[in-house]
This record gives structure tokens, sequence and C-alpha cells, in this order.
């Protein structure tokens, strides 16, 4: 995305009775962390939730060419783990400049928390986040968002619905009719060739495909799928990595987009 000015906005911690930080506002929207309770098994419930304003404007996991993918740490001290962060479908964009992967509507990630073996940690969940807000402008937002867990496991069901809205909205595992055929570097390992086949269509739009990578790896955004049969194949440029990291077992989620479904899986590559 063009930028014509880059403005950081750092927040300190702010703490808030209840299942959710105080919001964060900044130019462009505003941010949140929710948290629900424990469950049986150990695992903690979380959620980042970015409220964008009309024309603005955040990022997917993999940006592409451009932008910041948002980030969510949680400090040692704390006695939990970060285990994972979903994303959303996203959308690709193209401003002229560059092209890039985001979201340009309200955007909730839901996270999963863990506490670590045994060890009670603190009564309190601080996150340390990063994420990227544009419009004319890019914001970068730098914050620390805290929860009460004490509070958060008395959390209402308000909270849960926003969790559970959230998670309704992501990628679906694959099915017998959503899923990889064949997935393989090129020659000189600089563009990923997948073969997939997608529920019908409900118009001439293609499916959308989207691949991320492990830190450091950027690809290409807005590859088209071609239709090859009753399948579809498309090829990704990688547009950079690490020259410290090979592409044999390199972890790589592909998420597809056909009609009103989407789908994300890991792929084995050949």
């Amino acid at each position: 995305m063009r930028s014509t000015l880059f403005v950081l906005a750092v927040m300190a911690p702010t703490l808030a009775a209840g299942a959710s930080s105080d919001w964060i506002q900044t130019e462009g929207g505003r941010v949140r962390l929710v948290v629900l309770p424990e469950q049986a098994d150990g695992e903690i419930p979380a959620l980042l939730d970015v409220h964008l304003e009309a024309g603005w404007k955040t990022y997917w996991r993999d940006p592409g060419q451009s932008g910041i993918p948002p980030s969510v740490s949680i400090p040692n001290a704390s006695g939990l783990v970060l285990e994972s962060m979903r994303f959303p479908v996203p959308k690709h964009f193209d401003d002229g400049y560059s092209r890039y992967t985001g979201y340009d509507q309200s955007v909730a990630f839901p996270l999963t928390l863990r506490r670590k073996g045994s060890a009670a940690g603190s009564d309190e969940v601080t996150a340390s986040i990063f994420l990227g807000m544009c419009k004319d402008i890019c914001i970068p937002v730098q914050a620390e968002l805290t929860v009460d867990l004490k509070a958060a496991a008395m959390a209402g069901s308000g909270d849960a619905t926003v969790l559970a809205a959230a998670k309704a909205g992501l990628p679906e595992p694959p099915s017998p009719d959503f899923n990889i055929r064949e997935a393989r570097w090129d020659a000189d390992g600089k563009s990923l060739s997948v073969t997939f086949i997608a529920p019908p269509q409900q118009s001439d739009k293609p499916p959308q495909v989207f691949v991320s990578g492990p830190e450091g790896f950027q690809f290409g955004a807005g590859a088209i799928p071609q239709r090859v049969g009753d399948a579809y194949r498309v090829d990704v440029p990688l547009l950079h990595k690490p020259k410290s990291s090979g592409l044999t077992g390199a972890p790589i989620l592909f998420t597809a987009e056909s009609g009103d479904r989407s789908m994300e899986t890991a792929l084995a590559i050949d």
C-alpha cells in the first residue's frame, strides 16, 4: 500500500474489569483483547478484536509486497503460552503501486492460550500486540492489552458470542469436495504450484487463494487459479525467504475461498 506518512502509536498496558481489555484508540480504528474462561482441557480461548473506521485496512499474516502482519506475544512471566492465532479469509488489494493482502472491514483473530505446565502464573494476561492500520497514511499500532483472568472466569455471554462469531468465520478443514490434490515447488524454488478441487462457483469468478509460510517467507498476492479438468491449478510466486531457510519441510499454509465457503490446510509438498 502506498503510504505518505508513518506514525507509531505506542500504548501502555490497560486493565479493565470484565473479560476484555480497554479499547486502544488510534487513528483508523481501535483494538482490544477478549479472554474467555479456561476450559476443562486447560485451553483459554481469547480474541484480538480490531475495529476499523470506514476506508481503513489492516493486514493478513502474509501481507504480500507491503504491510505489517498482526502479531501477538505473551510474556513468559505470565505462566501462559500463545498456542495459536487464527485468521479469517482476507482479500487481495492492488493500489497501483503494490499488491497486498488484508481486510477492509473490522476483523477478529481467535487466539488459543494455555498455562505452562502446572504453574499458576499471574492473575492477569498481558498481550503485546503489533499491527498496521492504513488509509492515506499507515499507522503501526503497538500496545500492551491486559485482562484480569479472574474476571475472565466469569465472562458474560456477550464475550462468548463475539468469539463464537469469529470462529464461525474461519476457514474449514479439507473435505472431499474442497481439498488439495498436489503441491510442489518449481525447479528453481521460486514458485509454488498447487492443484486443488473446490465446490462449484456461483459466478464466473475463480476461487481466491492465499499462501503463507514461516517467518521470513513472503508470497506474491493475487495469483489466479486456472481450471484444469475437474480441478484448479495456481502458481504462487515466492517473493522472499531467509537465506538460512530451506524449502524442504517448510510449513506452508494454503487458504482458498470458493463461493461462500473457504478452506485452509497445511501443504504436504513433494
